[in-house]
């Protein structure tokens, strides 16, 4: 017979998992302000005090969201560090995975870029949990490159940014503001595309400039 003590800890994990998807469901369609404890509560099918003795306030529960649904985590899981797969396939791969954690958090960075601009507090989250954390780990895996002698060295994350950037404008652009949403084979080519000049660079093999 289970443990009394294991049972009330599964239904009370329940709860908190139930909490956590409520919310992030309210923040992503009503930003921080707009968002209630008491929606919340009614969407994970909680009473109300169940999420302050969870939490104890909204921008606790907030920061939960921001870190326990963080992609990150799914992120870390999907790119590969493989040192045997060719640099251009191994990257084309890790965007096509990464932009697919994007998309199957869409909510959350609905939340973080609707509110970040309006809320100290949240753009703080954002910062901290989300954009230097994705930082640190981009750079690492450039730095895996560099010392594999995959790509030349430089400052890893400033090649973070850059690979990032791309990715970032083209999920906000697409997925968030679904402008000119391409066909799966153009997002193909324009995956590729973002490899082949990160790699490569836009000059020509004639290098010579005219003083």
């Amino acid at each position: 017979m289970p443990d009394k003590r294991e049972a009330i800890g599964t239904i009370l994990d329940s709860a908190r998992e139930r909490i956590l998807d409520a919310a992030l469901e309210a923040f992503a369609d009503n930003g921080f302000n707009g968002a209630t404890t008491k929606d919340i509560a009614k969407k994970a099918a909680v009473n109300e005090v169940t999420i302050f003795r969870q939490f104890r306030s909204k921008r606790a529960l907030f920061n939960a969201v921001m870190v326990e649904r963080s992609p990150l985590v799914q992120a870390e899981k999907v790119v590969s560090l493989d040192p045997r797969t060719p640099v251009e396939q191994q990257m084309v791969q890790n965007l096509r995975s990464v932009l697919g954690v994007l998309r199957a958090n869409k909510q959350l960075f609905m939340v973080a870029l609707g509110d970040a601009w309006r809320q100290p507090k949240t753009k703080t989250t954002t910062t901290n949990m989300i954009i230097q954390k994705g930082i640190d780990f981009v750079s690492a895996f450039m730095l895996s490159l560099m010392d594999a002698g995959k790509i030349r060295r430089t400052d890893p994350r400033i090649a973070a940014r850059m690979i990032m950037g791309a990715m970032q404008a083209y999920f906000i652009t697409t997925d968030l503001l679904e402008i000119g949403k391409p066909s799966q084979a153009e997002e193909e080519r324009i995956l590729r595309g973002f490899v082949d000049i990160f790699l490569n660079g836009m000059r020509t093999e004639q290098r010579g400039d005219s003083g």
